[in-house]
């Protein structure tokens, strides 16, 4: 895939993720409940996984596999519902732009620590001055959005 269509399509889940987590956070105001309006996105979200996997030629066997993942990588769907969940319940008090901000931010310094460590498989790349002025830079515009 040409690099141009990977970055457009990076870009279109962007803007998914900034439609979808807002979303929730409707669902969780008309439930009265941001933890129960999400069970049912979960369930959703299993079954279209399963759906794509076997449209894409995932065999019973290539489920079984799944076993071979070590249990404590099982862990990133505490973390996703975590993620969820506080979507829901700050998105309404702090708003979209601010969440998001802070979310990406999070994202990219989290990002620098583990490509500087070589954390989780990460390949190494260290955080140099230029790196180091952009993760500032970051930082600087997360707080002059959120400071109120």
């Amino acid at each position: 895939m040409p690099y141009a269509a990977l970055v457009s399509l990076a870009l279109a889940m962007g803007v998914a993720l900034a439609v979808y987590l807002p979303v929730l956070s409707q669902s969780g105001r008309i439930v009265g409940s941001p933890i129960l309006a999400n069970a049912p996105f979960y369930l959703l979200g299993l079954l279209t996984t399963v759906a794509i996997a076997v449209a894409a030629g995932n065999r019973l066997s290539d489920f079984a596999r799944l076993r071979e993942v070590p249990g404590w990588m099982y862990l990133s769907g505490v973390v996703s519902a975590l993620m969820i969940l506080g979507s829901t319940f700050l998105i309404p008090r702090i708003g979209p732009g601010p969440f998001f901000v802070l979310l990406v931010t999070g994202q990219i310094l989290t990002g620098a620590l583990l490509s500087q460590m070589g954390w989780l498989g990460a390949p190494i790349d260290a955080v140099g001055l230029r790196k180091a002025a952009g993760l500032l830079l970051v930082v600087l515009g997360a707080g002059l959005v959120t400071i109120r």
